[in-house]
């Protein structure tokens, strides 16, 4: 039986990644996050950086989620509660790499999310946040390694 796209794209991520995080009209975070196979083949997400808002603020953040391979991507849900925070359906393996989309509504909030995975490693993570006091672009570049703003 062929792996599916999930499994090879979740294999990728073990291990530890630096990002950068612009989050518009908010501010910027950078730091490192690690992905970290468990025994039942999930992936643990465990990020933690410093968040520097436009107002000059610094703030430390973590984040955790769990992931798990689906036929036709891969499944994100909270770390603390289980609860489901976006199902990742790849739309096509495009010449650099694979490419998912997904879409999760939080009470009058939604969020629209692309997930790109290149072939040279580094992965995109965006999410287009709308609600009735929503309007912003949170969007994350991984990379190995020590990374910054291009």
């Amino acid at each position: 039986m062929e792996e599916s796209g999930g499994s090879r794209v979740l294999e990728r991520l073990l291990g530890r990644w630096s990002f950068v995080r612009e989050i518009s009209g908010q501010g910027l975070m950078t730091g490192t996050a690690m992905f970290d196979g468990m025994d039942d083949g999930r992936v643990a997400y465990r990020e933690s950086g410093e968040l520097l808002l436009e107002c000059g603020q610094s703030l430390r953040a973590e984040q955790r989620y769990v992931y798990e391979t689906m036929e036709d991507g891969f499944a994100v849900s909270f770390h603390t509660t289980g609860e489901l925070f976006q199902r990742v359906v790849f739309a096509a393996c495009a010449g650099d790499g694979w490419k998912g989309s997904a879409s999760h509504s939080c009470k009058a909030d939604v969020y629209d999310s692309e997930y790109v995975f290149r072939r040279d490693g580094m992965f995109v993570v965006r999410h287009e946040v709308r609600g009735p006091k929503k309007d912003y672009v949170i969007r994350t570049e991984y990379r190995r390694g020590q990374i910054g703003l291009e």
